[in-house]
């Protein structure tokens, strides 16, 4: 009788990372040959040459999987790391989802990230019933004043082109930081519903201190963002909801996890796209909430809970409202709208001029979503996993990560709203920039003409919403802070 060589796992298997990738994991016999390979490297076997020191055997499986998801050079890495730091080294690997990076099981065929992302060069767009919109003159306060629309700010990322952006002095005239200049936004639109109650004092505190408030931060700035909140009696804010974003490794063009000095394995943040499975325990602290509004602060001028887009995305009853701009500048990691789709661009798309015909809008970090459209989501399972598997694939020199988009939920919706806005004050990379663009916009609001860039002008919180409402200053002199 013969013998069943698929089912013999005692066959020689060189130590070398090319025999690693001869691995036929189609057959059962590999996953049994896989385990011995990683018991041989976790307990230093003679014949394995990467490991001078004994590792615990209960890293095996993360060994199997580093080999499985072909990160073997890994093992080369941990070969140079002192003897007593190895230890440590892999307990920090186990964070790791080797296999979302490499080959992750979608459906019935191999949904793999890397590969499709980047590799095949597929282009990384998609298309969404769009309702275009650019006057709304009318308001809706009920919403906010019965708390059925929550603010969600995000806050994450890596701000790796201007650190600190959100806590540091930008330069405005106030010396206030993007995130100071928020909070107090949001107070004061919360200030002007309660206007509509009789007591007004006796209920401002309760409903501020209890409006549903969700933030979004990354591990990079988590702790020093909630100590800030913290120093400020959190704007009087007392349920503040915090969501951390998930964290995905960076890769380099073979599809492998890169690692930086001390031999840390370089994360980024997934994006704001993968923090909706989270936002079901914010949802349901607040039954009666009916929208959510998603604030990037990276914008300058915008408004938390806008009482017109309330007022719109009601009206139209649409599942999404996102502002947009028009712009010549094309970022990276920006979404766009052109030519009937949505599209992630990195230098200029041969169709797009600058003909309104085809008309390019930049996507605001600026979106409304109704409760009862993601709720919905939760039971379409086709909807649900075709945005679970949209990625989007930015390149930073040689190194390459993948972020989801808040804006990616458009793909899925039924009828989103696209309001084009002419206030906006982008804080990206260069601060300067963005505040100049902040008080062109208030002067406009002002109406002052003829003045010069450095004439630096700041609505102040307090004001904010007033808009073009604002009388015309005379005689004014700059700095203006009003």
């Amino acid at each position: 009788m013969g013998i069943c060589t698929s089912q013999n796992v005692s066959e020689k298997l060189d130590d070398k990372e090319e025999d690693y990738l001869k691995l036929d994991f189609n057959r059962f016999s590999t996953y049994q040959k896989l385990e011995n390979i990683a018991n041989n490297i976790a307990s230093c076997n003679k014949s394995h040459t990467y490991l001078e020191q004994q590792i615990d055997k209960i890293f095996s499986s993360l060994i199997q999987r580093m080999i499985a998801s072909r990160q073997t050079h890994i093992l080369k890495i941990l070969d140079n790391i002192e003897n007593q730091k190895k230890q440590q080294f892999m307990t920090k690997l186990e964070r790791i989802d080797f296999e979302f990076i490499d080959s992750v099981q979608k459906l019935n065929y191999n949904f793999q990230l890397f590969h499709h992302c980047y590799k095949e060069n597929q282009t990384d767009a998609f298309y969404s019933n769009v309702i275009q919109s650019t006057n709304c003159l009318d308001q809706n306060f009920d919403l906010i004043k019965e708390q059925k629309v929550g603010i969600v700010l995000l806050c994450g990322g890596r701000s790796s082109r201007l650190p600190d952006k959100l806590l540091s002095d930008i330069g405005l005239p106030s010396k206030k930081c993007a995130l100071q200049i928020m909070m107090e936004r949001l107070k004061k639109i919360l200030m002007l519903c309660n206007t509509y109650y009789l007591n007004v004092q006796a209920s401002k505190n309760k409903d501020i201190a209890h409006y549903p408030i969700a933030i979004v931060l990354s591990d990079r700035n988590s702790e020093k963002i909630q100590m800030y909140l913290k120093y400020q009696g959190d704007f009087e804010f007392q349920s503040i909801y915090y969501i951390i974003e998930k964290q995905l490794p960076v890769i380099d063009q073979k599809g492998q996890v890169v690692f930086e000095q001390e031999n840390q394995a370089i994360m980024t943040p997934e994006g704001t796209g993968s923090i909706f499975l989270q936002l079901n325990s914010f949802i349901n602290k607040f039954p009666n909430m009916e929208y959510l509004h998603f604030l990037g602060l990276d914008n300058l001028v915008g408004l938390p809970l806008d009482p017109q887009m309330l007022n719109l995305i009601c009206k139209q009853k649409a599942d999404a409202l996102c502002k947009v701009i028009e712009t010549n500048s094309i970022l990276d990691d920006r979404i766009f709208y052109s030519n009937k789709q949505f599209k992630t661009m990195e230098e200029w798309d041969s169709t797009i001029t600058e003909n309104s015909y085809n008309m390019t809008q930049m996507l605001l970090n600026d979106l409304y979503l109704s409760v009862s459209f993601l709720n919905k989501m939760k039971s379409n399972h086709e909807k649900a996993l075709k945005l679970n598997q949209r990625y989007h694939c930015i390149k930073r020199g040689s190194n390459i990560q993948f972020e989801k988009h808040i804006q990616d939920i458009i793909e899925v919706t039924d009828i989103t709203i696209l309001h084009q806005t002419e206030d906006y004050a982008l804080l990206i990379d260069d601060p300067r920039r963005a505040v100049i663009q902040l008080s062109n916009v208030h002067k406009r609001y002002l109406k002052l003409d003829g003045t010069q860039e450095e004439d630096l002008v700041e609505i102040t919180p307090q004001m904010s919403y007033c808009g073009e409402d604002l009388k015309k200053i005379e005689n004014a002199t700059y700095p203006l802070i009003i």
